[in-house]
């Protein structure tokens, strides 16, 4: 018999192991990715206010790693209408992106997404 704790541990082991977000690629290679990216205008830098996160569409290459989000991982977008081109990506690419913007943005460096297009 199946108790309401047993359902929710079963249903959480199958979201980890369906969903898992780990990173295809070491921190550092990603983050030394994200500068590069950045520095040849393919990522902007930008805090967003508006991302969707579902399932993967497996068509989208993710702009840090240059690998598909697949349909059983979990896709970071970018809401379209804040950037100039489609941004889909994996949770770490996203975080370590987002990260630095951050720390350019402190640094001095502009942008937010959300006021490019107004």
């Amino acid at each position: 018999m199946f108790t309401a704790l047993a359902v929710e541990q079963d249903q959480a082991r199958l979201y980890r192991e369906s969903m898992y977000t780990e990173a295809a690629l070491p921190e550092s290679e990603l983050r030394m990715r994200v500068r590069q990216r950045i520095k040849e205008g393919r990522l902007p830098v930008a805090f967003v206010r508006l991302v969707n996160a579902g399932a993967g569409a497996g068509g989208h290459a993710c702009p840090v790693c240059d690998q598909p989000v697949k349909r059983d991982k979990v896709e970071y977008d970018i809401d379209p209408r804040n950037a100039n081109h489609h941004l889909v990506f994996h949770y770490a690419c996203y975080l370590i992106w987002q990260r630095e913007c951050a720390r350019r943005i402190r640094a001095g460096e502009r942008a937010d997404l959300g006021d490019q297009q107004r």
